[in-house]
């Protein structure tokens, strides 16, 4: 038997063990999630990375796409029930379509992505996304798993020697990291889904603006937007098994947006 390959397995285990076990929970979901740092320090550093995104980036001066953001923003913020976070939504020129949520609800799209939305239940689908990841820790999450990859390193170098570390290292990545990427993915669709319905938007417009966007990925047209992203396939057919749970919610809605404007 090799003793540093079995050294490797059984650092390995334990951090599986450990990312299996978590010490918080996602919202909806009830997924097990591992966590080091408070959820007050998620948004102060939130506040932080937005100060500097706004020193890098320029704000769009098309009055549509910003009309249209905060026209969807704070609807989703509403039922986010977030009254701690300070929300803002902003519209960057770029020529990539992508958009994000900081910790703390900063949400950020950029000018490129409304090219590719039809109506505001389109643009809801991205922003409910992205907020999502923000509502369900999973950058924080992220940021734990990272530190203890970092730590089960420093275990596997001192135990068999820095020569094995990137073994460790793409083992570690390919076991551990990135399935929980995709998992993290899964769930903002989900989390995504339930929170337009329940701001009115009508939910089967996430399957049009993600099977949109599975045919544009073919292209390579938005392969950076969907890179850390599931397969397409998988990700509708899922979309549509959650689809009949959201209309629940949409039903129960105070305003029933439908599709919202139509660009």
């Amino acid at each position: 038997m090799d003793i540093r390959a079995t050294a490797i397995g059984l650092v390995c285990t334990a951090l599986a063990a450990v990312l299996l076990n978590g010490c918080t929970t996602v919202p909806v979901t009830g997924r097990s999630q591992l966590m080091f740092y408070g959820e007050k320090s998620d948004i102060e550093l939130g506040e932080e990375s937005w100060k500097e995104i706004q020193k890098q980036e320029k704000r769009s001066s098309d009055a549509g796409y910003n009309q249209a953001l905060n026209r969807i923003g704070p609807n989703l913020a509403k039922v986010a029930e977030r009254p701690d976070y300070k929300w803002e939504f902003v519209v960057f020129d770029s020529k990539e379509p992508n958009a994000f949520c900081l910790p703390g609800g900063k949400v950020a799209v950029y000018s490129a992505l409304f090219e590719l939305v039809d109506n505001d239940a389109e643009l809801a689908t991205v922003v409910g996304h992205e907020v999502s990841h923000a509502l369900a820790r999973h950058g924080v999450e992220r940021m734990s798993q990272s530190t203890l990859q970092s730590l089960g390193g420093a275990l596997v170098t001192a135990a068999v020697g820095s020569e094995w570390d990137s073994a460790y290292q793409a083992t570690s990545n390919l076991a551990l990291m990135l399935p929980y990427s995709r998992t993290q993915e899964y769930e903002a669709d989900q989390l995504g889904l339930i929170l337009m319905a329940k701001a009115g938007y009508d939910p089967a417009a996430a399957l049009t603006f993600w099977d949109k966007f599975r045919e544009l990925s073919q292209t390579g047209t938005v392969a950076e937007f969907l890179s850390t992203h599931p397969d397409g396939d998988k990700r509708l057919e899922r979309l549509k098994q959650q689809l009949p749970a959201a209309r629940q919610y949409y039903e129960k809605a105070a305003v029933k947006r439908g599709l919202g404007t139509v660009y």
